[in-house]
């Protein structure tokens, strides 16, 4: 595991491209603090608006676990036609995409804050055979730490997009050890949502090299809620370790 000390504004920056994918239900809101932290920093960052999301609930009730990923390695080969380097990362079910796309390209690395590698609510478990009937639930209480953080996520909650969510969770798990480009594993360590216990999981069964980040003080939603500039600053500190770092043959 490596500290995080002042960021340095590194070389490789200006070869790199940043992917950000927010969580499940949000919106491009999630990652502005760590979109900002990397512009700074000299990155080229691109956070899009994930199909369905910012609108309507019901907007998600016909989009498949491929219709999010579509639309996500568009953005990730457009960035990559202009760029030597291309990151990718994410929050909650953003970072579970961002696994996938490890798996389907070759990113110079990933930076996975929260990821959705299991819930906490068994209940959630019953979406790929409820959603058909049930297509809406109340979203689960918030558990951030400051209250003002404005993360805006649909209420009610669509069940289709928690049966997606978990068979992508189903595509990525077993294949983690394929994953061999560095990773930045951060996680809240109260985290309600999705126990702390998966990020150790997730550390401890990645192919490449690991940097963990636990935090204190913090609810799910580590991109914005009270501890989200030590996220912005840790992922600035890590890549411009990682980027320069020699990889491990795939």
């Amino acid at each position: 595991m490596h500290g995080f000390g002042a960021s340095v504004s590194s070389s490789g920056s200006r070869d790199t491209a940043v992917l950000l994918l927010h969580g499940l239900t949000g919106t491009p809101v999630d990652m502005h603090y760590m979109k900002e932290a990397l512009v700074a920093d000299g990155y080229t960052v691109r956070a899009p608006l994930l199909p369905g999301r910012g609108t309507r609930p019901s907007d998600m009730f016909r989009l498949s676990w491929e219709d999010w990923m579509t639309a996500a390695l568009t953005a990730y080969d457009e960035l990559a036609r202009d760029h030597e380097n291309v990151v990718v990362g994410g929050l909650s079910a953003g970072a579970t995409m961002t696994l996938d796309i490890a798996l389907r390209r070759k990113p110079s690395a990933v930076v996975l804050c929260a990821t959705a590698l299991g819930m906490s609510n068994p209940i959630a478990y019953l979406a790929p055979y409820v959603y058909r009937v049930i297509q809406q639930v109340p979203s689960p209480a918030s558990d951030l730490v400051d209250l003002n953080a404005g993360a805006k996520c649909y209420d009610p909650a669509p069940v289709r997009a928690v049966a997606e969510l978990l068979h992508g969770i189903g595509l990525v798990r077993r294949r983690l050890g394929e994953i061999r480009c560095p990773a930045l594993v951060a996680h809240a360590v109260a985290d309600r949502l999705v126990p702390v216990r998966y990020a150790h999981e997730l550390a401890g069964r990645l192919g490449g090299p690991v940097t963990t980040l636990f935090l204190d003080g913090t609810g799910h939603a580590i991109t914005v809620d009270a501890r989200r500039q030590d996220v912005a600053n840790a992922s600035v500190a890590f890549l411009s370790q990682a980027i320069s770092a020699p990889q491990r043959a795939a």
